[in-house]
């Protein structure tokens, strides 16, 4: 899945221009701020919340279904298995972060949830503390 996300890098390359990382510390706090990320996104949707708010329900007939399963109907939080959501990874280099799946089946399987329900990705309140935590990292 190819979601492309832009954050405001002004306040991020004040501080990269005082702080004169190396590529390898660039490269570190970057993987570092997409690694917690990925933590945060799946703590989002564990709790049933997606980019623009609260899940919608899931469908009576599928929510039936996933109740003889024995899996949970509410919050809806987009996990039968827990394969997806596990198979979430983030890899760095010197110049950017990129959050992808590992498997080419949870991508697939994440395109199709997140068409009907949006979750990956940043929001805003995710992108200051993405900011933040990079800054941190760069002033270790």
């Amino acid at each position: 899945m190819n979601i492309s996300t832009s954050i405001n890098t002004s306040a991020v390359m004040a501080a990269i221009k005082k702080a004169r990382p190396s590529p390898k510390e660039t490269e570190r706090a970057l993987g570092r701020a997409a690694a917690q990320h990925v933590l945060d996104m799946v703590d989002r949707v564990n709790g049933g919340v997606g980019l623009k708010g609260r899940f919608k329900a899931y469908h009576p007939k599928y929510a039936e279904y996933r109740s003889e399963k024995g899996r949970s109907v509410s919050p809806v939080n987009l996990q039968f298995t827990g394969e997806m959501l596990k198979d979430i990874t983030s890899k760095s280099s010197p110049s950017k972060a990129v959050i992808s799946f590992i498997s080419e089946r949870e991508r697939l399987k994440a395109i199709g949830t997140n068409k009907q329900r949006p979750w990956f990705g940043v929001t805003d309140s995710e992108e200051n503390q993405i900011v933040s935590r990079f800054k941190r990292e760069i002033f270790r």
